[in-house]
């Protein structure tokens, strides 16, 4: 089994500036050899269950819907470097469904539920530290009902095929999809992976499909510098337990303005 003790970057959505867009392309990390990515629709289950975590201040995360007023991010999302501490929750708005200026549905984050172990810091931790990189918000709207939800399944197993989705900096106003990378090691509950994502895609799924259903299988939280840009997600069962008493559901579900998935992706994101 392959060993990654390598400095951590964190694949965090910081707003750019407008004339530094040469030097963030030069610094941007996460994609293995050529970009794998596609853009999906986002109309489209469960690509309508994610959507852009906005922070109030330029820049953002990827979030997905695992109930109807619950989502699930990366907790280093709701840092604020500008001011050294978290960001108000008044500030932070999920977009789902987000497609160059359109969507489908958004909603204001009433409660932040981070994980209690989480440290909220310029320099939170190794790469140890990123199994408690997960945050739990409540939405102020229902938006599940509408753009459908996806459940927390299991953690995914090594050498397991999963698909990556999220909004990354370079690609921050269209939705895209790694379909068919793989996880190589598990490090507790951290899973190492070559799936392309970048600054911007953290807090979004690794999904995997059970039952012909999408599930959740880990969050996208950090790269690896000095592997290959190597991917790092946490697994769900670090916060499976907590996201059930806030509203969580067991069953996937489309939304009532949800459309079906391309089959042509389908089968491919279903692909082992």
């Amino acid at each position: 089994m392959r060993r990654f003790a390598l400095a951590v970057l964190l694949v965090a959505c910081l707003p750019a500036q407008a004339g530094q867009e040469q030097r963030l392309n030069r610094e941007l990390h996460g994609i293995k050899g050529g970009d794998d990515r596609v853009a999906v629709a986002a109309e489209q289950y469960p690509w309508s269950a994610m959507g852009r975590l906005n922070n109030g201040l330029g820049g953002h995360c990827s979030g997905v819907l695992i109930g109807p007023k619950l989502l699930a991010t990366a907790a280093h999302c709701l840092w604020n470097p500008r001011t050294q501490g978290v960001i108000p929750v008044t500030s932070l708005t999920f977009v789902a469904g987000y497609d160059r200026g359109a969507y489908l549905k958004a909603s204001k984050v009433t409660r932040l539920h981070p994980s209690p172990a989480w440290s909220f810091s310029a320099t939170p931790g190794g790469l140890a530290s990123r199994v408690n990189d997960w945050a739990l918000l409540e939405l102020e709207e229902s938006l599940g009902d509408e753009v459908g939800y996806v459940a927390l399944g299991s953690d995914p197993e090594q050498g397991q095929a999963v698909t990556a989705a999220g909004y990354g900096k370079d690609k921050a106003h269209v939705p895209t999809a790694h379909l068919g990378c793989h996880v190589l090691e598990r490090r507790g509950g951290l899973f190492v992976n070559d799936c392309d994502a970048v600054q911007g895609d953290s807090g979004g799924p690794m999904l995997i499909w059970q039952g012909g259903q999408p599930r959740v299988a880990a969050l996208n939280v950090a790269v690896l510098i000095g592997a290959g840009d190597l991917g790092v997600a946490v697994g769900v069962s670090a916060f499976k337990a907590e996201a059930a008493k806030l509203g969580a559901m067991a069953m996937s579900k489309a939304g009532s303005v949800s459309k079906p998935l391309d089959g042509v992706i389908k089968a491919k994101a279903e692909a082992r």
